[in-house]
């Protein structure tokens, strides 16, 4: 099974604020992911995404006030494979690209915040379920980068580069494998 996710915006390397720099990547992948759960076959997991369902595959965790729906789950026996293409002003071999330290806050806005302090104080609370791609990143099996120049000065509508702030243009394509065959994880095998 494969879907795309996309992202536009800054991916910094040691925000002042990390939690809200990464709380504002991870709102990005949340309206794709609410989107895909909608798709068969994922749709049938819904009835699992609620705060202690009974003999759930899917761990809605509840952190800081806010409900998270990660859909890749250790529960749900899933993995996921990334194949991120990852598009930058900047020219590909300067040392201000740093893709290492970039994959990293990437992960973590991936992943459901494993405590408070990882949240941004900024998440909206009023929205429901935050869905996120990942329980943990321990679930990525395998990512591969491919680092490009971005060569056009405005995608979406949005210029490129602001006062410094340099934003990145991100395909990430996810493969999801299923680690072990269950009844819930089924529908996944194709």
């Amino acid at each position: 099974m494969k879907f795309k996710l996309l992202y536009f915006g800054e991916l910094r390397t040691n925000p002042k604020k990390r939690s809200q720099h990464i709380a504002n990547i991870r709102m990005q992948f949340h309206p794709q992911l609410k989107k895909l759960v909608e798709h068969s076959p994922w749709n049938n997991l819904q009835k699992y995404m609620m705060p202690n369902p009974v003999k759930s595959p899917i761990s809605t965790k509840h952190i800081g006030g806010i409900d998270w729906n990660p859909i890749i789950t250790p529960n749900l026996k899933l993995l996921a494979e990334l194949d991120i293409t990852m598009m930058h002003p900047e020219i590909v071999g300067l040392a201000r690209a740093d893709v290492d330290n970039r994959m990293k806050t990437l992960l973590d806005a991936l992943r459901c915040p494993q405590n408070e302090h990882e949240i941004g104080e900024n998440t909206p609370r009023n929205i429901g379920a935050i869905y996120t791609l990942l329980d943990d990143d321990h679930l990525v099996t395998k990512i591969s980068v491919n680092t490009s120049h971005l060569l056009s000065p405005e995608l979406f509508g949005k210029k490129v580069s602001d006062e410094g702030e340099d934003k990145i243009f991100m395909l990430i394509d996810v493969r999801v494998r299923v680690e072990e065959g269950n009844l819930e994880n089924l529908p996944f095998m194709v």
